[in-house]
């Protein structure tokens, strides 16, 4: 209810005056007390943002270097392991360091695959050394003649990792990683 007061203005006049409370204001954002105070709050907004992007964006660390093991064959029908492998054919064999990345690279005349030996991919001719104890396994897939694998296999725990042509099980290498 609204309060009613009387003030006298001069000798007998009488001035009537009715207070109406208000209702309270919606509240409003709190502004920065001073030009300083935003411009500071403009800078530290600004140091975090571009701290976030140099983290993001920061150089990554190099990949281990790379060794690359040629598909071979004699451009006549591989029939036997003389005619076809991997690497050379009198070492069918690569020694390469822990955290290496491998590919393969057919050079040769026909279709072939390099299919690591574990229990996804075991080929009883193909496997002759038996499955893989280590957590790499692979398959490259079929590759045609000039093709290589579509991505390579980084070997990061020591071992022997064997592995075979899925085209001709005959043909068999390892991968030593020490």
């Amino acid at each position: 209810m609204p309060k009613t007061s009387f003030i006298a203005k001069a000798p007998g006049e009488l001035i009537f005056r009715e207070n109406m409370e208000q209702s309270a204001k919606p509240s409003e954002a709190a502004k920065p007390k001073s030009r300083t105070m935003l411009y500071a709050i403009i800078v530290i907004v600004l140091v975090v943002v571009g701290a976030g992007v140099y983290i993001l964006f920061q150089p990554k660390a190099p990949a281990a270097a790379g060794t690359t093991i040629n598909i071979y064959d004699n451009g006549a029908s591989c029939t036997v392991a003389t005619q076809c492998g991997f690497n050379t054919s009198t070492n069918h064999n690569v020694s390469i360091a822990v955290h290496t990345s491998v590919s393969w690279m057919n050079k040769g005349q026909a279709p072939h695959s390099a299919t690591s030996c574990d229990s996804a991919h075991n080929s009883a001719t193909g496997c002759p050394a038996g499955l893989n104890s280590g957590p790499t396994a692979w398959d490259t897939g079929i590759m045609n003649p000039g093709a290589s694998a579509s991505s390579p296999v980084t070997f990061d725990t020591p071992g022997t990792y064997y592995y075979y042509c899925t085209v001709h099980t005959f043909m068999h290498g390892a991968i030593i990683v020490s």
